[in-house]
């Protein structure tokens, strides 16, 4: 005979389990609109990307060779925005020196069998930059110890002649020199030597999206500049910039980082700077071409903005136009994005749903 007891317990926790998933999703309205719950919304990823996905997945299980096929193929031949862009390049160098820093046999591989590949330089210095960060961690210089100090160093070190390598074998490619601005701002590098690694990078692509993102980062006052730099930075990078082009939210990003001692986020974005500047990237995101690949993580910019601001309606339609994903900054810089980002979808949805859900 088979005991009662187990039975009864198995089926208890069965029907608690199914509660908890319940309630997990609680409060989320997600479903109700069509859109991902939050608890299935990809944190990592600003929007989708099969051939990065297949890429890590054939790095995981060894084959190199896919990797530098991937890698390749972005050569600074297409239009900005495209998969064979420079700033795809270097979304491309970054996310494989991110699987290298998790496990590296595979490019320890790739370095072997191509001593002179620029691809391979390349991905090991920017896998010893997130080896970096992984060492000193996330939390503020108070909170981070000595030793952290010293791993986080020793690393950034260690990354500069791999990029430079990588900088010597292809000297028409940006992206050895964009991947050396958490360089500039980790080991704190003087103005001086910041524009002029700048100058450098313009010089081979004056309007590359990651190198602005980078060196705003730079400038902000939390590095190595101030409030008034950050601010200008963005200003000129976004007024510069061509038809087409995403820069615009740089100007987003230079007020989220801005240092106002003020609590309250929608006094901040309801500035008029801050609606000038919302603006400006709506009319930008309008005019960039459909499959530019910086759009995804620009709606996700936008929707924090615009949910801030309370203009819900516009907040809805850009969480629509990236659902599924909250790879980008500002969520990003929540420990638990998926939290962050349902608390403001939600606060967005029930918003616009009691406005009787109005058009954008």
């Amino acid at each position: 005979m088979i005991p009662v007891a187990p039975i009864v317990t198995a089926v208890v926790l069965s029907v608690l389990a199914a509660r908890r998933r319940k309630n997990r999703g609680a409060g989320d309205p997600a479903r109700k609109y069509g859109l991902t719950p939050a608890r299935r919304t990809d944190p990592d990823r600003a929007g989708p990307d099969p051939a990065g996905v297949a890429a890590a997945k054939a790095v995981r299980a060894g084959n190199w060779q896919h990797a530098a096929d991937f890698l390749a193929h972005a050569d600074g031949s297409g239009d900005p925005g495209g998969d064979t862009s420079w700033d795809e390049r270097s979304r491309r160098a970054g996310l494989l020196g991110e699987e290298a820093a998790r496990g590296d046999g595979w490019l320890t591989a790739w370095r072997g069998a191509r001593p002179d590949d620029a691809g391979a330089a390349l991905v090991h210095g920017a896998a010893l930059i997130e080896k970096a960060w992984a060492a000193r961690g996330s939390a503020l210089a108070g909170n981070t110890t000595r030793e952290q100090f010293e791993n986080f160093d020793v690393q950034l070190a260690r990354a500069l002649p791999a990029l430079k390598e990588a900088a010597r074998r292809a000297p028409g490619d940006p992206t050895p020199l964009v991947v050396q601005i958490p360089l500039a701002y980790g080991q704190g590098w003087s103005h001086d030597q910041f524009r002029a690694l700048w100058a450098e990078i313009t010089a081979r692509d004056p309007h590359h999206f990651a190198a602005h993102i980078g060196a705003l980062q730079y400038w902000c006052a939390k590095w190595r500049g101030s409030d008034d730099l950050a601010r200008e930075f963005a200003e000129k990078a976004a007024v510069s910039a061509p038809a087409g082009s995403l820069l615009a939210v740089l100007r987003l990003h230079e007020i989220y980082e801005r240092r106002t001692g003020d609590a309250d986020p929608a006094r901040r974005w309801n500035t008029p700077e801050a609606r000038d500047a919302v603006d400006a990237t709506l009319a930008a995101v309008a005019a960039a071409p459909a499959g530019h690949l910086r759009l995804p993580r620009v709606h996700l910019t936008l929707a924090y903005a615009l949910v801030q601001a309370g203009r819900h309606a516009e907040a809805v339609a850009h969480f629509r136009a990236a659902d599924g994903y909250a790879g980008a900054p500002p969520w990003t810089y929540h420990r638990d994005t998926r939290a962050f980002y349902a608390l403001l979808r939600t606060r967005a949805l029930n918003a616009w749903a009691t406005a009787g859900r109005p058009a954008a």
